[in-house]
């Protein structure tokens, strides 16, 4: 027998005692899973979504402890706004950033 043939009667072998073996290895495992386990929950739906309301109202006041500045209310209206940037734009204020 030539050494290719051989190497080759080796690795078919090794590798059908691999598939062999792998069930022996799995045996007893499909047999102990029990599915997904329930869910037990002391609260009612009402009570969670009340919570869950409270929650978000908080999330959107800013935290007294948080060194994130407070939103800033403008007086000035959004036309105003638009009007002041449309004069600073026309006096040449406002930089081209299409050069940079």
């Amino acid at each position: 027998m030539s050494r290719s043939l051989m190497a080759y009667v080796l690795v078919s072998a090794a590798a059908a005692a691999a598939f062999a073996a792998a069930p022996a290895f799995a045996a007893g495992e499909a047999d102990s899973y029990q599915g997904p386990a329930p869910v037990v929950s002391q609260r009612s739906r009402a009570e969670v979504h009340a919570e869950a309301l409270v929650a978000a109202q908080r999330a959107a006041d800013p935290d007294t402890l948080s060194r994130i500045a407070a939103p800033v209310k403008s007086v000035l209206s959004r036309a105003e706004v638009r009007q002041a940037a449309a004069a600073a734009n026309r006096a040449g204020l406002v930089p081209d950033l299409s050069t940079y």
